[in-house]
């Protein structure tokens, strides 16, 4: 890391600011070439904002007045040098100055480096990192959360003790296996210490699960036989005509998602193909999605035509969705031919009476929706485990049950020892500390440029 980075750090396009961002060992001395301001930026403090102008060094054209922010390593977000240009938000102009900087000896970031570049540096440790891209692609207010919550170090604050315990473990096992004589080992002293570890991982894989709803939401399909009125439910509850609605049964024949956030938790609707036996090639194609949506269902809403009796496709999809939470809506209260009502079908879960078109009966349904959620813990009180960390701590799991075998197998220490530094390593990875570079890039790999 001995050259010196620069990128535009704000979204691409007309915006009143631009924030232009230089970081290395050289950022200083290059943004100096630049920039002209009564002071030398070298005796410039660290984190204080001077006023200036930037200037083309080559014809001291005077090309736009600015805020330049001078940040001096360690005390960065990279750790290193960093010079932060605020500029009007030109694209133009931000291109110009870029192309600038370049010219004077700085080279374009790579998606992710400048936050590479503060974990290389120990800034923060790869979980963190990562809660960084959770932030900026946060879609709801507790995802938001759960991110920062891992920012914060939650999960690094849960996972360093338990990679200490096992250094612990592991100095002791080592020392048993060089002075046999001196170092007594006992089998069910070690057992009980990684049982110990176990459960703690155990109980941090619940974070798993809902992590995963408050980042991606929850998984709420639609549901029911054609023309019950699943795609106008659709549309009342997202406020927008957002699936095509008509009186001929089939009309949706693939899967139409769209997110409402009910106590800023996302709650993902699926419009769904409704589910009869049919020829039609398109339709089946279809009904299978609507199979599978519901699935990977957190919650179903079953939606019923009061105006019917119910029909075998009716008891077929109550038999596909019997073990999901769900809601049944009984739809089309507004018409006088009603065949339906809530003492026909609150055997099979909690009912809510609905019309799609009056829009009686939805506040009802959103409400029963919020009581399903209420389980649910705040973001603040769950350690965050993305889909990474859930697989390494089920494998660091995994490691330490084989060792446990090997403890009641009453097998050699030093096989048990391998075993334990496995589940070491492994626990590692999440933090960083011992994932190879292939993971490392992969990780930074998903951020934007710029950050």
């Amino acid at each position: 890391m001995d050259d010196t980075i620069v990128a535009l750090s704000t979204p691409y396009g007309e915006s009143g600011i631009g924030v232009i961002r230089l970081s290395g060992p050289a950022s200083i001395e290059i943004a100096q070439k630049v920039f002209k301001s009564k002071k030398n930026l070298r005796d410039v403090p660290s984190h204080k904002a001077i006023f200036g102008y930037i200037v083309n060094p080559k014809t001291e054209e005077l090309l736009d007045e600015c805020l330049l922010l001078v940040m001096r390593g360690p005390h960065s977000y990279t750790g290193e040098d960093t010079v932060e240009f605020y500029v009007h938000g030109s694209p133009v102009l931000e291109e110009l100055i870029i192309k600038l900087l370049m010219e004077l000896g700085a080279r374009l970031a790579l998606p992710g480096e400048f936050t590479k570049r503060a974990f290389l540096n120990g800034k923060l440790d790869l979980s963190r990192a990562e809660a960084i891209i959770d932030i900026i692609q946060a879609k709801s207010e507790a995802g938001l959360k759960s991110a920062f919550t891992q920012l914060q170090g939650r999960l690094s604050s849960e996972i360093k003790p338990l990679m200490e315990n096992l250094k612990d473990l592991i100095a002791e096992l080592e020392a048993g296996i060089d002075f046999p004589e001196e170092v007594e080992l006992s089998y069910e002293s070690i057992g009980e210490r990684i049982s110990s570890i176990i459960e703690r991982l155990n109980n941090l894989l619940g974070g798993a699960y809902f992590t995963r709803l408050y980042r991606k939401g929850i998984y709420c399909p639609i549901v029911g036989r054609p023309n019950v009125g699943k795609s106008s439910l659709l549309n009342i509850l997202l406020g927008e005509e957002r699936a095509i609605v008509t009186p001929i049964p089939g009309t949706t024949r693939d899967t139409i998602t769209e997110s409402i956030s009910i106590d800023g938790i996302p709650l993902i609707l699926i419009d769904t193909a409704g589910i009869r036996e049919t020829q039609d090639l398109v339709e089946s194609i279809g009904v299978n999605r609507t199979i599978s949506s519901i699935e990977n269902a957190d919650i179903v809403i079953w939606v019923v035509d009061v105006s019917e009796p119910l029909r075998e496709e009716d008891l077929e999809i109550e038999k596909i969705t019997r073990d999901k939470k769900r809601i049944i809506a009984l739809n089309k209260i507004d018409l006088a031919n009603r065949l339906l009502y809530v003492k026909d079908l609150e055997m099979y879960g909690p009912v809510v009476e609905v019309s799609c078109v009056t829009g009686e009966g939805i506040d009802r349904l959103r409400l029963k929706l919020k009581e399903l959620l209420v389980g649910i813990p705040s973001p603040e009180l769950v350690v965050p485990i993305n889909v990474r960390h859930e697989a390494l701590i089920k494998r660091c799991i995994n490691r330490l049950l084989t060792a446990l075998e090997g403890i009641n197998a009453k097998l050699p220490i030093d096989i048990i020892a391998g075993e334990v530094w496995e589940s070491y390593n492994i626990l590692g990875e999440i933090t960083g500390e011992t994932t190879s570079i292939d993971i490392v890039e992969e990780i930074f790999s998903r951020f934007c440029v710029g950050k």
